[in-house]
C-alpha cells in the first residue's frame, strides 16, 4: 500500500529527531565510560573526592542510557512503523516532561535550597578540598572562581585560617599566621598581594588589596541573576519534547489507521 507524502514527511521528521537523540545518548555514554575507565583522570582526584566523582559519572551514564533507549524507540518505531514503539516513546517523554516540570517548580519556589547547596559546596571546597596535595584542576577551578567573581573564601578571607590549605606549615612559618591564596588579590602579581596574603589571625584583611566578599554569596547571586537563561534553556528543552511527543503521537495514530485499514 502506497504512503501519502504527508505520512512519509512525518515519518522522516520523527526518525531524524529521534536518531539525533540516540546519537546524543551514545555520546553521553561514551564520555561517561571514558571518565570511569581512564585511570589518569580519576587518579587526579583525591580519595575523599572519588565518591562524588564516580557518583556524578554514573548519574550521567544513566541519563545517557535513558536518552539512548528513548531515541532508539522513537527512531526505530518510525522506521518500522511500529505503533507500540511509538507509544512507548511517547510515554517515556511524558515521564521526562513531568519530572522536568516538577524540578523547575521545586527550584523556583525553593530558592533557599539552591542557596544552601551552593553555600555548603563552597564551604567544603575552602575548608577541606583546597590544598597543595589536591588535584591541580580543582585548585585552578576555584582560583578562577575567586578571580572572576572577585570573592575570597566561603564567607570571606578569614575562612582560610580554618582551611586544610593552612594545615601544612613551612619551616619558620609561625602558628599564629595563615595564608590566603593569591587568587583572592585584586592584583595577584603585585608585591602588596604577597604581603597581604600572609596574615595573623587577629589581622583584618585589607579590602584595597584583597576581595572581601565571600564566594558563597557571589555564586548564589550569579546563579539567581542568570536564572532567566536557565529558564530559557529549560523551556527550549520542554518545547522540543512536546514537539517530539506531538509528532510521535500523530505518526502512531497514522500507523494504527493504516493497520486498521489492512485488517
Amino acid at each position: 500500500m502506497s504512503r501519502s507524502p504527508c505520512f512519509l514527511l512525518l515519518k522522516f521528521l520523527v526518525f531524524i529527531n529521534n536518531f539525533i537523540y540516540w546519537l546524543i545518548g551514545l555520546g553521553i555514554i561514551a564520555v561517561s565510560l571514558w571518565l570511569i575507565f581512564d585511570e589518569h583522570l580519576y587518579k587526579q582526584t583525591l580519595e575523599s573526592q572519588r565518591e562524588d566523582y564516580f557518583t556524578g559519572t554514573y548519574f550521567f551514564l544513566c541519563i545517557g542510557a535513558v536518552i539512548t533507549v528513548i531515541g532508539f524507540l522513537g527512531s526505530c518505531g518510525a522506521w518500522r512503523e511500529s505503533a507500540w514503539m511509538l507509544g512507548t516513546f511517547f510515554a517515556f517523554l511524558c515521564v521526562f516532561l513531568i519530572a522536568e516540570l516538577c524540578a523547575v517548580i521545586f527550584l523556583y519556589f525553593k530558592q533557599e535550597f539552591v542557596e544552601s547547596i551552593i553555600g555548603k559546596s563552597v564551604e567544603e571546597t575552602v575548608l577541606k578540598k583546597y590544598h597543595f596535595n589536591a588535584s591541580e584542576a580543582s585548585v585552578h577551578t576555584f582560583d578562577k572562581i575567586q578571580e572572576e567573581l572577585e570573592c575570597c573564601g566561603a564567607e570571606g578571607p578569614r575562612d582560610w585560617s580554618q582551611s586544610v590549605y593552612n594545615k601544612v606549615k613551612e619551616v619558620g612559618f609561625m602558628d599564629n599566621l595563615y595564608r590566603i591564596p593569591r587568587s583572592c588579590c585584586r592584583i595577584p602579581e603585585s608585591k602588596a598581594c604577597l604581603e597581604a596574603t600572609q596574615l595573623q589571625k587577629s589581622d583584618t584583611p585589607d579590602p584595597h588589596i584583597l576581595f572581601i566578599e565571600g564566594c558563597a554569596t557571589k555564586m548564589t547571586d550569579f546563579v539567581l541573576d542568570n536564572s532567566m537563561f536557565l529558564v530559557a534553556i529549560g523551556i527550549g528543552v520542554i518545547l522540543l519534547e512536546i514537539h517530539g511527543m506531538v509528532l510521535s503521537m500523530l505518526l502512531c495514530c497514522a500507523v494504527r489507521r493504516i493497520e486498521n485499514m489492512k485488517a
